[in-house]
Formats: C-alpha cells, sequence, structure tokens
C-alpha cells in the first residue's frame, strides 16, 4: 500500500476512493477522511462525496487544506464506504 505526500504532481483517478489525513501518512481508517476523487482545478483537490465519520457525507467540496497525505483505499475500505453511503443516502430519502 503506498503512502504519498499531495503536491502538484499527485496522480488521483476519477472515481476511486483515497484516505486522506494532515499527518500520519499511513492514513489509519479510523482516524482519516475518505472521499471518491473528482477533479484537480487550481491546485485544489475535490472530492465528488467523503466522510470522516461514515455516517455523515459531504457532498461535491474541495479537500481542506490541511490534509497532506493520501492513499488508495482497499478493496475492503470500498466495499464499507460504499455501503455506509447507501444507508445514508436512502436515510435522506425518508
Amino acid at each position: 500500500m503506498k503512502k504519498r505526500i499531495i503536491c502538484s504532481k499527485s496522480k488521483f483517478r476519477v472515481g476511486d476512493l483515497y484516505l486522506f489525513h494532515p499527518c500520519n501518512p499511513l492514513c489509519p481508517p479510523e482516524e482519516s477522511l475518505w472521499g471518491f476523487y473528482d477533479m484537480t482545478s487550481m491546485d485544489n483537490i475535490y472530492l465528488e462525496h467523503s466522510t470522516i465519520d461514515h455516517n455523515h457525507f459531504m457532498l461535491s467540496h474541495a479537500l481542506p487544506k490541511r490534509y497532506r497525505f493520501y492513499r488508495l483505499a482497499t478493496r475492503s475500505e470500498l466495499r464499507d464506504y460504499m455501503y455506509n453511503l447507501g444507508v445514508w443516502e436512502a436515510m435522506r430519502c425518508d
């Protein structure tokens, strides 16, 4: 699992889930912001949606500048994220 520092040459793939952390290069799941990469514009990284606690999600926003490290989510992390996103979306429709 590669851990990287966010910089202007960082390569993200649209639609991939990443974990971001302000100071820990390991980006531990329980302490990280989880977000789907959308685009980079004017040195700002934009996320399609994200969560810190898997109970509340934010839609379409810039990644806060305090996040310095990132890594690609594992397949099991992706599964958990998508499940929790689906539950959150279903709760919003009630």
